[in-house]
């Protein structure tokens, strides 16, 4: 929406003179997990999920430069994921929950809820330059930090880890029926597009935490942020730091089959 001025412009709806540049992107990620009790991780997934393994919960940092669909412009992200496992149409798959996405433009959290079923919030990203020997990422909602990242110690990695699958919960409430929704269902992502051109990949040492929040400081997020707050976190993973070009768009996302 707006629906009357036709299907909004956005990464797969580029004019016909630009599309051209659909797949353009730079891309850098820092990924990291650390381990939590498993019965209060296990309360995040829905139906039909499960926990995969270890309890971990896993945050990745992704800063987009150069965006094509954008006119070169950029943005943050903050994603957090729980590796959980599912059966669809009778197959026992394994990927990552992502129960909840931060972002810090409007625009691609837009058309990402509706058509894609990320579950997007808005929140100011600070991401320390790529280029630097470490990093140092903050978040937070109208001048309160819910989240803080540092890494350092970077050392190169032969090879990059397979990206997984991520699943997601679409939910659209019904208007004037709070109590019912207009759509209801878990999503997937599928390959689509180009593969990332991987430039590089770096392996060091960091941690994360999330803030505590009070209403009055995040009164639109407060039950999510302390949520993740209450998560214990201990057993730190290596951050996993990426640079790559290229990539899909979302455009092959799709209702999971279960």
């Amino acid at each position: 929406m707006p629906r009357h001025f036709g299907p909004a412009p956005g990464p797969r709806n580029l004019p016909a003179d630009q599309r051209h540049r659909r797949y353009e992107k730079e891309v850098v990620s820092y990924t990291i997990s650390a381990r939590t009790k498993a019965e209060r991780l296990g309360a995040f997934l829905p139906d039909g999920l499960r926990l995969d393994g270890e309890p971990r919960i896993e945050v990745c940092i992704m800063s987009f430069f150069k965006i094509g669909w954008l006119a070169g412009r950029g943005y943050d992200i903050l994603m957090v994921r729980i590796p959980a496992r599912w059966i669809e149409t009778e197959t026992q798959c394994a990927g990552h929950f992502v129960p909840v996405v931060w972002e810090n433009m409007a625009d691609p959290i837009i058309t990402g809820r509706e058509e894609l079923g990320w579950p997007k919030l808005f929140a100011d990203i600070s991401v320390s330059d790529p280029s630097d020997r470490s990093a140092k990422v903050t978040s937070s909602w109208d001048g309160h930090c819910f989240f803080d990242f540092r890494a350092s110690g970077f050392e190169t990695l032969a090879q990059a880890p397979a990206p997984e699958p991520m699943v997601f919960e679409k939910y659209i409430p019904a208007t004037g029926k709070p109590d019912y929704s207009d759509a209801h269902y878990l999503t997937i992502t599928v390959p689509d597009g180009p593969e990332p051109q991987v430039q590089s990949t770096e392996i060091g040492e960091g941690q994360f935490a999330f803030t505590q929040a009070s209403w009055e400081q995040m009164p639109t997020q407060y039950p999510i942020v302390n949520a993740l707050y209450d998560l214990p976190l201990d057993d730190f993973s290596p951050v996993i730091k990426t640079a790559s070009i290229f990539g899909g768009d979302g455009s092959a996302q799709r209702k999971l089959r279960m």
